[in-house]
């Protein structure tokens, strides 16, 4: 591909680009709902980075191919968001596109003088390492590639029952065993809340995040709760976020916030209530979450990111992120 070949690259306006973008999130290998651009437009109502941000659509005629939200500092363009709530990042392409999308974007870097690309949240099983490494080389750029975090994930078969017969056998033992003891402890069910549901519950999630270790309770600032209350004022009426309370005699003692997306479910924050710690409710809901899922023919459970055991123990394949660097070697 020479340069007569690149698609046309430009930046341009959200609220104009964010239906196409949708269509093309729906086809796009990859794509997670923190590539959509409702993700973005709940970040930026309480995370309204300086300067602007850059939303660069990559297209072949009439055609978007692909998208790239961008935070444009000192020269540095680096994804939009935070790793701290943004598990998954870099661009979506159409299949078989991702060279020609990372391409078109060291070009509009290398035009708009900006001599550095700070990519996080890509998986190294993906297609975007190989096709920054190669556009990098094409245009006279470096490009280095390391560890950024783990994000297990586990595929899911057709019934609960095979899901825990796959496990090792230690495991299999455990979570059998601790889900006996859980049912036998009183009334146990699992209640998953969707659409108008959710935002009543939200204080009980913040309730239970806070209770369940210190280090989500100094998370969830004022800032960070009103951007949870905005992700769901946004992705819950369209069935995208719920969240799933885990009961004894009809009291949540456990509760799980997720986002569904294609074949996939999300797991995205989740807490539990400590006086009940002796009958595992974190691991109990976490569980249920994925027996539900199974049941309503979702293909793959998502953990995000972190490498907490129980993802371990619940059969998450540790899948790795990567953080891309390049800069353009002539510094233009």
């Amino acid at each position: 591909m020479d340069h007569a070949d690149l698609p046309l690259i430009t930046s341009e306006d959200f609220d104009l680009l964010a239906p196409e973008w949708e269509a093309l999130a729906a086809r796009a290998p990859g794509a997670a709902p923190f590539h959509l651009p409702a993700w973005h437009r709940a970040w930026l109502s309480g995370f309204q980075p300086a300067p602007e941000p850059v939303y660069l659509a990559v297209r072949r005629g009439d055609r978007l191919i692909g998208v790239l939200p961008l935070d444009l500092r000192a020269g540095v363009a680096s994804d939009l968001g935070d790793p701290a709530v943004r598990d998954l990042a870099g661009p979506i392409a159409l299949p078989g596109e991702e060279g020609a999308v990372a391409a078109g974007i060291l070009e509009w870097l290398r035009e708009d003088f900006t001599a550095a690309l700070d990519l996080w949240g890509i998986p190294a099983e993906g297609p975007w390492p190989a096709a920054f490494a190669r556009a990098a080389d094409r245009f006279g750029w470096t490009f280095a590639a390391e560890p950024e975090a783990v994000a297990p994930c586990v595929d899911l078969p057709a019934t609960f029952d095979d899901f825990v017969a796959a496990l090792p056998r230690h495991d299999r033992h455990e979570l059998r065993r601790k889900l006996r003891n859980f049912e036998a402890a009183g009334r146990a069910d699992f209640l998953r809340l969707a659409g108008g549901d959710v935002a009543p519950a939200v204080d009980l999630l913040f309730q239970l995040m806070r209770a369940s270790r210190p280090e989500k309770a100094a998370f969830l600032t004022p800032a960070m709760e009103a951007f949870f209350r905005q992700l769901v004022t946004v992705f819950a009426p369209g069935g995208l976020l719920t969240l799933g309370l885990t009961r004894l005699d009809g009291r949540p003692v456990a509760v799980t916030l997720a986002f569904e997306f294609g074949e996939t479910l999300y797991l995205y924050n989740s807490g539990y209530d400590p006086a009940a710690a002796h009958l595992a409710p974190g691991l109990v809901s976490k569980a249920w979450a994925i027996r539900d899922a199974i049941e309503r023919g979702f293909r793959r459970f998502d953990f995000l990111r972190g490498a907490e055991a129980y993802k371990r123990r619940l059969g998450g394949r540790p899948r790795q992120l990567l953080r891309l660097r390049l800069a353009d070697r002539a510094g233009r």
